[in-house]
């Protein structure tokens, strides 16, 4: 059985991604997929991550753990999505690193099921944007960012980090940016479909910055003109993002102490540059748009 493991980051989509695969139960089902709801372990995983801290779960406790989380075995995949599993929002930038308690707190939730082939998925989101929505308080953003160099972020650290710890686990990251395009593809890729296999939910990020009536007429031509594949697909939505996009639903305030234009646009094209990085490294599989 394969775990399927959505990790974060924050403000990436988690819970609409989860929303999204919860409405298509039915047909993940089909395929041999369980989507458990997050009450099934979003309590029991933190409990038993700690107890297998320096050793992996026996195949009995591991089972026990499973028997929390489905009430079926009989399946080809479960999928889970936590993006509190390696920390609160509050520490993201624990130790003045990026996600700097991933490397122990994924090794931990490996040890959790050790005799499983396990796969994590991971958004990553340009810094410039990133780092304003997920600082709970502008008043509190010394206390949240610490003495981290903003010019040496870098989601490829963080993902090396976890091929560090989890070398056997392969990655896939998609980036928040693109989602309005690749959201149904990502949903596809943590539950294991099949490009083509039909399911609801895929244009909910594009309806966001979709004028009304750009949606109206999108939905219709798809019903009228069904790609035939996944290419053909993402070129309709372009051209029709770039003719009925909602300007105003892109417009992002940052207030944040010392953060000026000139910081945003150097974090943008850093953070470009590392989308790059990422695409490189061993076994990780990057969403391209």
């Amino acid at each position: 059985m394969n775990i399927s493991f959505h990790i974060g980051a924050h403000c990436t989509y988690g819970s609409k991604l989860m929303r999204g695969l919860l409405k298509n139960r039915p047909i993940l089902e089909q395929h041999g997929v369980i989507v458990p709801p997050p009450s099934r372990y979003r309590e029991v995983l933190p409990q038993v991550m700690k107890r297998v801290k320096t050793s992996r779960a026996t195949p009995e406790a591991e089972q026990m753990v499973l028997d929390e989380i489905v009430d079926t075995q009989d399946c080809d995949r479960i999928v889970m999505s936590y993006e509190d599993v390696i920390c609160q929002p509050q520490a993201i930038f624990h130790g003045d690193r990026l996600y700097g308690k991933a490397e122990f707190k994924l090794k931990w939730l490996r040890n959790v099921f050790p005799h499983s082939p396990m796969e994590f998925h991971i958004g990553v989101r340009n810094p410039a944007t990133f780092i304003p929505e997920a600082c709970p308080d502008p008043k509190g953003y010394a206390s949240f960012i610490g003495q981290t160099d903003l010019d040496a972020i870098r989601w490829s650290d963080f993902i090396n980090a976890i091929r560090t710890a989890c070398p056997d686990v392969p990655i896939t990251v998609f980036a928040y940016e693109d989602t309005p395009l690749t959201w149904s593809q990502i949903m596809r890729e943590i539950a294991g479909l099949d490009p083509m296999v039909p399911i609801e939910g895929g244009l909910d990020i594009l309806a966001q910055i979709m004028q009304r009536e750009g949606m109206k007429r999108l939905r219709t031509y798809l019903h009228t003109h069904q790609p035939q594949n996944e290419i053909q697909r993402r070129r309709i939505l372009s051209a029709f993002l770039d003719k009925y996009v909602d300007e105003d639903a892109n417009e992002e305030e940052i207030d944040l102490p010392g953060w000026d234009d000139a910081l945003v646009d150097r974090l943008s094209e850093l953070y470009e540059d590392d989308l790059y990085e990422i695409d490189r490294i061993p076994g990780v599989s990057f969403i391209q748009p």
